[in-house]
């Protein structure tokens, strides 16, 4: 194997983490939606269980749920982007992927720590 094999290489590896990390903050968030609506059938439970407990704290999770579907908007519109690659000049896509990449990410964690704190507010409603 010469060098210019090896990297290569190298470069196919970065270009399927890439997207094997993207392809599992995408399956992360299908959780975190499915969880989410648990989480506002568990909201509507307190409130109806507990006289103390208002119904509008269901506005919680429903942010919540809404920063979600902004989220999936916008994996949604990088890939619209990354179809139309032909499209876009070389300098544009590389800006593109470079910043989109990044803010997907941030989202995601964002939105993985957004869903867990709806989750222990839950909890400490439940105690």
């Amino acid at each position: 194997m010469n060098v210019k094999e090896f990297e290569n290489k190298v470069n196919i590896i970065k270009e399927e983490a890439s997207k094997n990390i993207l392809n599992h903050f995408n399956r992360i968030n299908d959780k975190l939606f499915t969880f989410n609506n648990i989480l506002i059938g568990g909201y509507f439970a307190l409130s109806s269980v507990y006289d103390w407990v208002n119904l509008k704290l269901i506005m919680i999770p429903l942010l919540n749920l809404i920063f979600l579907i902004f989220l999936e908007y916008l994996l949604m519109q990088k890939s619209r982007k990354e179809a139309s690659i032909d499209e876009l000049g070389f300098d544009e896509f590389i800006t593109f992927s470079e910043t989109k990449e990044n803010r997907s990410v941030l989202f995601s964690l964002c939105a993985i720590i957004s869903t867990l704190c709806v989750f222990c507010y839950f909890v400490y409603l439940l105690f």
